[in-house]
């Protein structure tokens, strides 16, 4: 996601991005995810603090995760293994950030549902991050939304 840095003993993380015209996908991608992370405040989301654009620079402001994503624990050799039961509540931490989005009152497609957008705090909950390819969902009397297969090979629902 761009370059990323942090402070130490900081409560706050930062992707920084610098953009050329030719990137318009990437700066729309950055705009979805802060529609969606702003509107949407859930104990399993990420919080987006803040959101800065200037020239073709565009900076995103998060809640600083200090545990590092799902991924790098569950794969990581350098780390212990998890526990069963840690496992089972990143699991359904995971879950019930899903399980808002989609019933929410204006319903989100994720569509980008892997191990390394799940980010876990000190505590341990687990948190979706990077919204950058979700889409709004069915509204109203739409019972479907037509979209493109997204996301990571091997991680997309069937």
């Amino acid at each position: 996601m761009g370059n990323c840095a942090t402070r130490e003993h900081s409560s706050v993380a930062h992707h920084h991005r610098h953009h050329h015209h030719h990137h318009h996908h990437q700066a729309k991608q950055i705009q979805i995810e802060v529609n969606f992370l702003g509107q949407l405040p859930h104990p399993n989301l990420v919080k987006l603090i803040g959101y800065c654009c200037e020239d073709d620079n565009r900076l995103l402001v998060y809640e600083f995760m200090l545990r590092g994503s799902l991924e790098n624990h569950l794969f990581q050799k350098t780390s212990a293994p998890l526990s069963w039961s840690t496992r089972m509540m990143n699991a359904l931490g995971a879950a019930k950030g899903l399980a808002f989005l989609h019933n929410a009152e204006r319903p989100v497609i994720y569509r980008d549902f892997k191990t390394s957008n799940v980010l876990l705090d000190s505590d341990n909950i687990a948190k979706l991050s990077d919204f950058g390819l979700a889409k709004a969902g069915p509204q109203g009397d739409e019972t479907h939304v037509s979209t493109r297969v997204m996301g990571t090979y091997g991680y997309a629902a069937p």
